[in-house]
């Protein structure tokens, strides 16, 4: 048999070897078209998202706790919030073996002086920033003479009273730090029986809020 008889038989031998070559490079290339599609579609709906938290952000913090019931605690002294004032929201989680009761405040007056007498019931006192968080909490176990006392103010302020302190003296307050100049003090009550709860309420509507000038 010649060379010539045997170039047919060659030739579809020669094309099968090429053809998977061929798909493979489409299929690579369909692979990376679809990895492409994928990442685009990521990209764009982190973009959504981020844009949508950013629009959000105004109206999650006029919900936040220090919003709701900054109006509450303006006469002076904490007012409870267990159960909920009328027209007001509910805490998300209560407590049924607690009593609580807030102060709003606004630093942009001047800093506020916190004063709460301690009982034969447990006592905190906790500070929460503008948007949510707390930024100082405090127990009745760091009373003096049965009193908790602290002046909430802004850094600028600490600042000021800082240089007007006498050289060598040492402040005899508790200054406390407030990242946000509007906020709220909770004051919560622990019962130890269902019949301690009047006592829980007199107690934490006690707590004194006002001008620390």
């Amino acid at each position: 048999m010649s060379m010539l008889d045997q170039a047919p038989l060659l030739a579809p031998t020669a094309e099968r070897t090429r053809i998977p070559a061929f798909g493979w490079r489409d299929r690579l290339g369909r692979s990376l078209r679809r990895i492409i599609l994928l990442t685009l579609m990521g990209l764009v709906l982190a973009g959504i998202v981020h844009i949508l938290t950013v629009l959000l952000i105004p109206i999650m913090a006029e919900r936040d706790a220090s919003s709701v019931y900054a109006a509450l605690g303006s006469g002076g002294h904490a007012e409870l919030i267990t159960p909920a004032p009328d027209g007001l929201p509910a805490l998300a989680e209560p407590d049924p073996n607690s009593v609580g009761a807030v102060c709003g405040f606004d630093l942009t007056s001047g800093p506020v002086r916190i004063v709460a007498q301690t009982g034969a019931l447990p006592l905190g006192l906790t500070l929460h920033r503008h948007g949510g968080g707390v930024a100082y909490a405090i127990t009745d176990r760091a009373a003096i003479r049965g009193v908790l006392e602290f002046v909430v103010m802004t850094q600028e302020q600490l600042d000021e009273r800082l240089a007007q302190d006498e050289d060598g003296e040492t402040a005899r307050e508790l200054r406390v730090v407030s990242p946000s100049p509007q906020g709220l003090i909770l004051a919560r009550v622990m019962l130890r029986r269902p019949a301690d709860r009047a006592d829980a309420e007199a107690l934490a509507t006690s707590v004194a809020c006002g001008s620390a000038d």
